[in-house]
């Protein structure tokens, strides 16, 4: 099967929000795909918050600018208010002097996209009625999530107090043109719909000789707008990977799994939204049937389209598999794992979690329009798509292991460099718990 062409094949089913009648569709597609092929297909109907965008309208009422064209960013409620557009270079970044509170906050996205959530606090911390963002490349519109909340708890959380839209950059720019210089006023409005609904997991399994040693092979197939990189390639590459097995000489269990619910989704506004699909099955399926110690290996595939090819990868033992196995023939950058990433579930918990991936070079598709087959380089997603099989089928087949009592001298060498002389007996550690040593700092504008 074809990697790219079965990928735009699925992207005509549209943005396929966890929960909604598009994922049906593309849950549905999977299984079609996989049940021919593994000895067994487990639909997994996960509780989710269904958000979706009804109706947006942005309307300047001076001037006769007219209508702009819109789109709410998630987790927007329903709102209509008018007010006077306020115009603020780098919004959020840089001190400014100019009064937003009662008004509606026009500014660029940041630079980083997901810094979108702290430009909406700010907005929010001063009083806005609203932020209007225009992105910073052109012709395109763009989702992230905004919430009222400064943390990144597991606690559920109010509603999103104010709206948030997107704009293409041309019309933001005659905007901020308009209202640098002459009073405009802008009547808002947005519908959305937020229920309670089911996502789903779709998990395939391929019996092997040794099922206290599975190796796990996942993606996430919800996506924001048109979501070619992140992820639809990623659930081609699951059927495809289908496809592969059916070749292979099974010797370590195998489970082709689909995540719903990585771009949000989590119950009542949680602070940390994103990787609700693969953290639900973490504790429902993995913790519940306690099998966290018979899983060998877990490897991702998400936003991979340009640039240079990353495996962010958890343990020093799995980076050193890597790099040992595909150095000789591919150039690939390895470093830890991110909790940006499905990976970092199970990497939390000390299993040796790997994510494949270009996420350094998508800024400009990233969650926009324009991540569409035409934004790939096919010799790139080509290349991670073979080194990742390489990786992958050199598990699955037995012909190598993860050397797993490495991490105890990684973490002596570690703290040596570090000037830290402790009295520990390493050979007591178990090498899952040094992994899961391994957490995320965030470096942001955040308080």
């Amino acid at each position: 099967m074809q990697l790219l062409s079965y990928a735009q094949k699925l992207s005509l089913i549209g943005e396929v929000i966890s929960g909604s009648k598009e994922e049906k569709s593309i849950v549905s597609a999977l299984k079609s795909s996989f049940e021919n092929k593994a000895d067994e297909v487990i639909v997994h109907s996960v509780p989710v918050m269904l958000w979706n965008e009804k109706h947006v309208s942005l309307d300047v009422l001076d001037y006769n600018l007219g209508k702009i064209e819109a789109k709410a960013l998630p987790y927007s409620t329903s709102a209509h208010i008018v007010g006077k557009l306020v115009y603020v270079r780098n919004f959020g970044f840089t001190k400014t002097r100019k009064d937003v509170e009662g008004k509606i906050v026009l500014t660029e996205w940041a630079k980083d996209p997901d810094e979108a959530e702290h430009q909406y606090l700010e907005a929010l911390e001063r009083g806005a009625l609203a932020i209007i963002l225009y992105d910073r490349y052109p012709s395109r519109f763009r989702r992230i999530v905004v919430k009222g909340t400064y943390g990144y708890s597991y606690r559920t959380c109010t509603a999103t107090p104010i709206p948030a839209f997107s704009i293409k950059r041309e019309d933001g720019i005659v905007l901020a043109k308009k209202a640098s210089n002459k009073e405009l006023r802008v009547e808002a409005s947005i519908e959305t719909n937020i229920l309670n609904a089911n996502g789903q997991i779709v998990e395939a399994v391929f019996n092997g000789r040794r099922d206290n040693e599975k190796i796990y092979i996942t993606a996430h197939h919800d996506h924001w707008l048109t979501g070619f990189t992140d992820n639809i390639l990623g659930v081609s590459f699951l059927v495809n990977m289908a496809y592969e097995a059916l070749k292979w000489d099974v010797v370590r269990e195998t489970r082709i799994v689909s995540f719903t619910a990585e771009e949000g989704g989590s119950p009542g506004f949680t602070e940390w939204y994103w990787l609700y699909g693969s953290r639900w099955y973490l504790e429902n399926i993995v913790l519940k049937r306690r099998i966290e110690n018979k899983i060998y290996a877990v490897f991702n595939w998400d936003a991979v389209g340009k640039g240079k090819i990353t495996i962010s990868a958890s343990g020093y033992s799995l980076r050193q598999f890597i790099r040992k196995t595909v150095a000789d023939q591919y150039r690939v950058k390895v470093e830890f794992d991110s909790p940006y990433f499905d990976s970092y579930t199970f990497s939390k918990i000390g299993i040796p979690s790997a994510t494949i991936n270009t996420m350094r070079n998508l800024a400009d598709i990233y969650h926009t329009d324009k991540d569409t087959i035409h934004a790939v380089e096919k010799p790139t997603v080509l290349e991670a798509y073979s080194m990742f099989k390489r990786l992958i089928s050199t598990l699955i087949k037995g012909k190598a292991n993860i050397m797993l009592k490495n991490e105890r001298r990684f973490l002596r060498k570690t703290l040596k460099k570090a000037g830290i002389n402790i009295d520990v007996k390493y050979e007591e550690i178990s090498p899952r718990k040094i992994i899961a040593l391994h957490k995320p700092v965030h470096r942001g504008n955040y308080r």
